[in-house]
Formats: C-alpha cells, sequence, structure tokens
C-alpha cells in the first residue's frame, strides 16, 4: 500500500506543471554611452522578471551587445567596449564569471571592471565580488575626472579621481575611500 501512495505521489508531482519563481533579483550591468554630455555610465541594475531573467539568459550574447550584461551565465565572458570621447579613447573591459560554489558569495556570479583612459589604466577592480559592490560609473574624459558609487566592506565609497593624477580605482583605492 505505502508504495501506491508513493507512486501516486510521484505521478502527481511529474504532470504538476513547474513554473519558475523568481525569488531573486539578477544583477545587470548597464553600459550607456553619452556622447551629448560627454560621458560614458555604467550602472547596477536589478531585474526581478521570471520571464525577463529567462529571456537574458538565454541571449546573452544580444543583450551584452546592447550594453545590458548580465552578471550571471554558465561560462565566463569578456565584453569590450571602445568609445572615443571628444578627443579621447576609452576601453571598458567587464569580465563575467559564474558562481563557483556555494554559500556566500561562492553561489554567486562575479564581475570585474577595467578602464582604461587615452592608454592609461584608471579602473581595475571587482564590480560585483567579494567586499566590492560597484553603483555607478561615470567615465567624463571631456571634463577629467571619473567619479564612482560603491560600498566596499559594506561601508560607503563616493569619490572621485583626476584623469590628471596617477590615481586607480583599484581595490586599495576603495578600500581607502570606504567611510
Amino acid at each position: 500500500m505505502r508504495s501506491k501512495v508513493l507512486a501516486g505521489a510521484f505521478v502527481i508531482m511529474a504532470l504538476h506543471p513547474a513554473k519558475p519563481i523568481a525569488d531573486l533579483n539578477l544583477t545587470i550591468i548597464e553600459y550607456r554611452v553619452l556622447p551629448q554630455i560627454g560621458q560614458i555610465r555604467l550602472t547596477t541594475g536589478r531585474v526581478h522578471d521570471p520571464a525577463t531573467q529567462w529571456n537574458i539568459f538565454a541571449n546573452l550574447a544580444s543583450f551584452d551587445r546592447r550594453g545590458i550584461i548580465l552578471i550571471g551565465g554558465d561560462s565566463a565572458r569578456q565584453i569590450s567596449r571602445h568609445e572615443t570621447i571628444g578627443s579621447h579613447s576609452v576601453v571598458t573591459t567587464i569580465s563575467v564569471y559564474p558562481a563557483t560554489g556555494h554559500g556566500y558569495r561562492g553561489g554567486l556570479a562575479t564581475a570585474a571592471i577595467i578602464v582604461m583612459v587615452d592608454g592609461r589604466k584608471r579602473i581595475d577592480c571587482p564590480y560585483d565580488s567579494g567586499p566590492t559592490e560597484i553603483v555607478d560609473v561615470a567615465i567624463k574624459p571631456v571634463d577629467g575626472i571619473i567619479s564612482i558609487r560603491a560600498t566596499y566592506d559594506d561601508k560607503s565609497v563616493d569619490g572621485t579621481i583626476s584623469l590628471k593624477s596617477n590615481e586607480t580605482i583599484d581595490t586599495k583605492w576603495l578600500a581607502r575611500n570606504a567611510g
């Protein structure tokens, strides 16, 4: 009798339609070029809708090309963009790495960013990994600055570097400017 009940329960479970339930937000990086105001922006966003999540996963390369970069996926990928703002060259490389394990951060995909302005490295740090979570980056080569809003080790970072300086926004810079 017990085996018949278990078999019946199994059949019911197998026939019950499974629906994906988005109980989490997927993180995206929105990459935008605003030549009219001389800026490149990288902004963190979230996607909660299950249909939209499935659409992004099914079309990662297409979304990457449009500047909607999911921090997720089954394999590592690298998205590089080259822009000219005024007389300045800006190369932005975003690397996305799949989850490598379980538990805090081990079960989540991560990302890193490198930004070169006129051939000089200006940003080289995690975008969303471990203690670093970047919220907004504004690359303003015509104005000669890069500004960033982020958190590092759960402390807010809101800072700017001059493109005339030798500073690079990296993990050490984020740690020094976290407050």
